[in-house]
């Protein structure tokens, strides 16, 4: 997987797609954005550089875009406007810098969010593509469409993902025709799967996901474990993973035989502290690099502080402490995973 720059340059020579498969009897999802030739390699299990290609619980897409802010993107969308008709070089540069910061700001804060990522390559590209008209006004008032059929949607469906975990009635948020292209590809394989491909807007994409998930008949639930939230078969459902589900039956384990004696969650707390406390030592005593052991004692004194926040609560009688111990045992993969465990 390459990274996307967003910097002054010929436009790329084929259009970006974002691909989309929906495992339901798997529960997990696939995600590629590329190039329209590089994405179509890689369906067909062919090795392309892509901008993102991730393999995820089924849920994800849909949530992630549920929760992306629909502030920040106006501003990057002015900025490129105003470059497209500015007449000063200097002026221009300065719009593009601003706007090239923005976007960065847009896609790479919301991590490996395929929706942001998406938007925001298509934007940029939009842009180069205009530098090349004769008419400025025109090439800017094109640009501004365009990015708005693109970010309209941010914001638009988190009310409906409320209502969907709460268990109420679905509102759906339809498309007009301007945004109701969607391709369906069936990739050429070892094992044929379909998949739902976009060039434009994303409602169409975000349309197609959650028809798939109502016509399987499956819920929204929040994890018990984690507090991710996912997709189950029913409402008995509380946990969204097998990793979750061990960790539970280890904090129930845990539990149990802490009630003999003191506080189970004060006793808990003291045996993840000291969990953490010995990993970082056995990096010392291993000469790891500064840096890593560095990184581990920053993620102790994150851990500790949110430790003691939950602690709390669970003395206030606001917090379980089921819940409290299923946390901390389900933080120690973090610790783990930079020890190299």
């Amino acid at each position: 997987m390459e990274g996307y720059a967003f910097v002054t340059k010929e436009p790329l020579l084929g259009p970006v797609v974002l691909a989309l498969r929906v495992d339901v009897p798997g529960r997990k999802e696939q995600l590629w954005l590329g190039e329209e030739q590089d994405v179509e390699a890689a369906l067909r299990g062919k090795e392309r550089p892509l901008f993102l290609a991730q393999t995820r619980p089924l849920g994800a897409f849909w949530c992630e875009f549920g929760q992306t802010a629909a502030e920040g993107w106006t501003e990057a969308i002015w900025a490129l406007s105003d470059a497209l008709t500015a007449k000063k070089r200097s002026q221009r540069e300065e719009r593009e810098q601003a706007a090239a910061q923005l976007l960065s700001q847009q896609a790479e804060g919301n991590g490996t969010n395929a929706a942001a990522w998406y938007a925001a390559i298509q934007i940029w590209e939009m842009y180069l593509r205009c530098r090349r008209g004769r008419d400025s006004q025109q090439a800017a008032q094109a640009l501004r469409n365009y990015a708005q059929l693109l970010t309209l949607p941010f914001g638009q469906y988190t009310p409906e993902m409320v209502h969907w975990l709460r268990d109420k009635p679905v509102i759906p948020v339809w498309n007009d025709r301007r945004d109701g292209k969607l391709e369906v590809w069936y990739p050429q394989g070892q094992t044929p799967f379909e998949c739902a491909v976009v060039k434009d807007s994303l409602r169409p994409a975000l349309i197609y996901y959650r028809q798939r998930i109502l016509d399987a008949g499956l819920l929204m639930r929040r994890c018990s474990q984690c507090g991710r939230i996912f997709f189950g078969p029913d409402a008995r459902s509380t946990l969204c993973s097998d990793r979750c589900r061990k960790a539970s039956r280890k904090a129930a384990k845990r539990q149990f035989d802490g009630r003999a004696k003191g506080k189970d969650y004060e006793q808990a707390y003291d045996r993840e502290y000291m969990f953490w406390y010995n990993r970082i030592t056995k990096l010392k005593k291993a000469g790891a690099p500064p840096e890593q052991i560095g990184r581990a004692q920053a993620a102790l004194k994150e851990f500790r502080k949110e430790a003691l926040i939950r602690k709390q609560q669970v003395k206030e009688k606001k917090l379980p402490a089921t819940q409290f111990i299923s946390w901390m045992i389900g933080q120690e993969a973090v610790i783990e995973g930079i020890c190299g465990e």
